[in-house]
C-alpha cells in the first residue's frame, strides 16, 4: 500500500511524498490518500514476514522485512473461562504482551522505525509515559536509527534498559510536560528529529485492527484500555482498510473502552461535551494508578474519538482501582492457561480492561451472543530486551 498525493505522486521528484508529518504531501502540502492493492482474499493480502510484516501489503511501508515482530502477538487466543465469567459467547485475547517489549506499542514502534529509515532519518527523539519510549528505542536501534526517549521519573521503571547501542531512555524529573520540554531541548541541541505525528501513531495500531479483521470477523465487541485513544482509532482504521480492500472484516460491532478512574480525561471530555481539554488537567496524580495511561495530548484525538463513538456506538467507562484489584486474579489465571504473560505489579492496562468488562457484565450491558475481542497489553519490563 502507498500513500499518494493527487498532485505530486505521478510527477518526477526526489523521495517519497509522505514524511513524518500529519499525512500531508511533503512537496505541495496536499492531504495524502491510501492506494490499496487489488487483493481477492486474505491469502492474497498477507505475506510470509512474521508479525506486523504479515500485513505489509496493507501498510504504507516499502520494506516489509523491516516490519518483523513476534507473530504470536497478533494471533487471538480463545478463553472459555473468561467467556463464562462474562456470560458471553466467546472471549478472544490478542496477546500483545508477547511482543518483544511487552505492549501493543510495539506495532507502532516497528512501523515508525521502518518509516524513519525510508525518510532517511538517522537520529530521532520523543517523549512518552514509558511504554512507547522503550518500544521506539528497541525497534529504532534494530534498524540503525538512534532514538532518545524522555519519560517522567515516576514511570521510568517501565524502561529498565536505559541504554541500547546508541539509543537511550532518559528519566526526567516532573511530569509529561517536563518530558516533552526535554525532548524539544534535545532536538534543538543535537539535531535529532522530534517525532510527534498523530497520524503515524494511529497508523501504528492498524496491524491490530487488521489481525482482528482477518481472524475475528464475527466480533461484536472490541475491548481495550485507552489513554489518548490512539489504540481504537488505529484498530478502526485497520478494520475499515480491510473492508475497503474487499477483505472479510467484522460487520456490526462496537468498542468498549476503559480508563483508570484517575486517568479519565478523554472520557470525561466526551461525556461533558467539551471541545478541548485543559492542559493543566493532564498532569498525572502524584501516585497514579497506572502511569502509562496518562495522555500525551488527548486534544489531538478528542474529535477523532468523538467521531468513533458516534459511528460505532462505543462507550468509554472509568474503572476504579478497587474493581481492578478485585477482578485481577481471574485474568491472571486465564492468561496463565494460554501462556500469555501478565504482571499486575508493573502494568495494569489489561487488568483495567478486564475489570471494566466485568463491570459492564454486572450492569447488563453484555449479551449472551456477544463475541468479545480483548486487547491484552502491558507485561513486566525486561531487564534486557532481546
Amino acid at each position: 500500500m502507498k500513500l499518494v498525493c493527487k498532485n505530486c505522486s505521478d510527477l518526477p521528484g526526489v523521495g517519497s511524498v509522505d514524511g513524518p508529518n500529519e499525512w500531508l504531501c511533503t512537496r505541495c502540502g496536499e492531504a495524502l490518500s491510501e492506494s490499496l492493492p487489488d487483493v481477492a482474499s486474505w491469502a492474497d493480502a498477507v505475506t510470509d514476514t512474521p508479525g506486523v510484516g504479515r500485513y505489509a501489503a496493507l501498510l504504507p511501508v516499502s520494506a516489509p522485512d523491516d516490519l518483523r515482530s513476534n507473530e504470536k502477538a497478533l494471533i487471538p487466543l480463545e478463553s472459555p473461562r473468561l467467556a463464562e465469567a462474562l456470560g458471553v459467547a466467546s472471549v478472544r485475547l490478542v496477546p500483545q504482551t508477547l511482543n518483544d517489549t511487552g505492549t501493543f506499542k510495539d506495532n507502532e514502534g516497528v512501523l515508525l522505525a521502518a518509516k524513519c529509515v525510508e525518510w532517511g532519518l538517522s537520529s530521532v527523539c520523543m517523549h512518552s509515559s514509558g511504554n512507547t519510549a522503550r518500544s521506539y528505542q528497541y525497534y529504532m536501534e534494530r534498524l540503525g536509527v538512534v532514538c532518545t526517549g524522555f519519560v517522567p521519573q515516576p514511570s521510568a521503571y517501565k524502561c529498565p534498559t536505559t541504554s541500547m547501542g546508541k539509543s537511550q531512555v532518559v528519566a526526567v524529573p516532573g511530569n509529561m510536560v517536563n518530558a516533552a520540554d526535554a525532548a524539544i531541548a534535545h532536538s534543538k541541541e543535537h539535531g535529532a528529529f522530534r517525532l510527534t505525528p498523530s497520524q503515524w501513531k494511529i497508523e501504528g495500531k492498524v496491524p491490530v485492527g487488521l489481525a482482528i479483521a482477518e481472524r475475528c470477523a464475527d466480533a461484536t465487541i472490541i475491548a481495550v484500555t485507552i489513554a489518548s485513544g490512539y489504540g481504537p482509532l488505529g484498530f478502526e482504521r485497520g478494520i475499515q482498510r480491510a473492508r475497503a480492500a474487499g477483505l472479510p472484516a467484522p460487520g456490526e460491532y462496537t468498542y468498549h473502552l476503559f480508563q483508570a478512574a484517575d486517568a479519565g480525561l478523554l472520557g470525561a471530555a466526551l461525556r461533558e461535551g467539551r471541545d478541548e481539554i485543559d492542559l493543566s488537567d493532564m498532569v498525572a496524580p502524584e501516585h497514579a494508578f497506572e502511569p502509562t495511561l496518562q495522555s500525551t495530548n488527548p486534544n489531538r484525538t478528542l474529535p477523532l474519538v468523538r467521531q468513533l463513538v458516534a459511528d460505532t456506538g462505543a462507550s468509554i467507562d472509568s474503572v476504579e482501582p478497587s474493581r481492578v484489584e478485585k477482578e485481577a486474579q481471574l485474568l491472571i489465571d486465564a492468561c496463565a492457561e494460554l501462556d500469555i504473560p501478565l504482571a499486575y505489579e508493573t502494568e495494569k492496562s489489561a487488568f483495567i480492561c478486564w475489570g471494566g468488562l466485568r463491570q459492564a457484565a454486572e450492569s447488563g450491558r453484555l449479551s449472551p451472543d456477544d463475541r468479545i475481542v480483548m486487547i491484552v497489553s502491558g507485561s513486566t519490563p525486561l531487564n534486557q530486551l532481546p
